[in-house]
This record gives structure tokens, C-alpha cells and sequence, in this order.
């Protein structure tokens, strides 16, 4: 599959070499081609693809926007048409304490669908840190990545993307329900940072069946 990544940063970088990992293509898509993320990128695997964002939204029948929430609408403007992509949102709006959400009645997944006109966009690994997208599995379990949209056929594109990087999926519903992945996103630092327990930690859920 081809994936273009806008932005080369822990989520971007991370993300797109899993992927590569697993045979898919991937172009990532920055501002500045010589910067040290990029050049650490190319230097770990030569097949990267790099280019601007428009490039990289040309290239992508997956894109990823691996960047600060704050810069999503002038990355969808740099971007073009996006419209038959599909639109993974791994992004959260947080305060600069990183204690609460900035945007109280929309979700930053919800925003790229009404600019990029699209219906096609997916809430996904906003809830975990790089070091558990880059290894998932804790001893014999696989972390729980929780994900969400409108479109099914998205949704189960992103689906086989997360599993193939060993995550076990969770479907919450539709888009609206990223202001709660966003919420979980405050959870997790939570409990990564404040608590201490380190940002080596995910989330699973666990199940039983009904017993009478």
C-alpha cells in the first residue's frame, strides 16, 4: 500500500518504518527535506520516499497527518485534493500543560473531515506513545488500538494497517466519538508522566464471557 506521511517526527517516523517493515511504500511529506528527522529516516532505510506535502498527498492512498493539531488546516491546504484518500488522525489538541484538550466541542479528527470535505477520515493511535507503536506486544498480549470513523471501508483499511504492526483492534463507533480517544490520549499521559509509570504502557481490554 502507499502511505504518505506528513511529518518525520516520533508518530510520523515511527509509523512509517513499521510500515516499511511490512513491505508498504511510504513518502513522507515535510516542510524542510534536509532536516535531521528526515536525514535519520533516509539513513535507516534509503527506499523512504520524501517530498513536500503535496507530494506526499499525491503519492498516498493512506495519509497519515503525524503533525501538531495546530498546523492541520494549512497542511490540508498544502495538501491538494485529498478527496478518495483515506485519512488517518493520530493527532490530540492539548493545552500546553498537557492537561486538558483545547478544543471542547469538536475533535481535531472531525475538523480535518469538514476542511479536507471528506468522510473518509479515521482516529487512530492518538492513545499511545512511539515507543509502544514501534512494539506493541507486552509478553503474550498485544496492546489495544482504538479507532474510529464514518466510513467502514477506511476504517478496515486502517484496521489491517494496525494489526499489521501487532496491534489488536477496537472499534469505537463513529467520528464523533474522537473527542473520547482524545480524552483517552489525557489518560495516558496521566498515567505515563504524572504517575510515572513510564511511556512503555498501553491499554487492553478485557473479556469474559456472560456467565449465568
Amino acid at each position: 500500500m502507499k502511505i504518505g506521511i506528513f511529518g518525520a517526527g516520533d508518530v510520523g517516523g515511527t509509523l512509517g518504518k513499521r510500515w516499511r517493515q511490512k513491505g508498504h511504500e511510504i513518502m513522507f511529506g515535510v516542510r524542510n527535506l534536509q532536516s535531521r528527522n528526515i536525514q535519520k529516516l533516509i539513513q535507516m532505510d534509503e527506499n523512504f520516499k520524501v517530498g513536500d506535502i503535496r507530494e506526499a498527498s499525491t503519492f498516498g492512498d493512506v495519509i497519515v497527518f503525524a503533525i501538531p493539531w495546530t498546523a492541520v488546516e494549512e497542511t490540508i491546504l498544502s495538501a491538494g485534493n485529498l478527496s478518495g484518500k483515506i485519512l488517518i488522525d493520530p493527532t490530540n489538541p492539548l493545552t500546553p500543560d498537557l492537561k486538558r484538550l483545547a478544543l471542547d466541542d469538536i475533535s481535531v479528527a472531525e475538523k480535518i473531515a469538514k476542511l479536507a470535505n471528506t468522510t473518509a477520515v479515521v482516529k487512530a493511535f492518538n492513545a499511545i506513545g512511539a515507543r509502544t507503536l514501534n512494539n506493541p506486544i507486552f509478553d503474550s498480549d498485544r496492546a489495544d488500538l482504538f479507532i474510529c470513523g464514518d466510513d467502514i471501508h477506511a476504517k478496515r483499511v486502517v484496521e489491517e494497517l494496525a494489526t499489521d504492526i501487532g496491534f489488536d483492534v477496537v472499534d469505537v463507533g463513529p467520528l464523533v466519538n474522537a473527542r473520547m480517544l482524545e480524552q483517552l490520549a489525557l489518560l495516558w499521559i496521566e498515567l505515563a508522566f504524572r504517575r510515572q509509570m513510564g511511556p512503555n504502557i498501553g491499554f487492553k481490554i478485557l473479556r469474559r464471557k456472560y456467565e449465568f
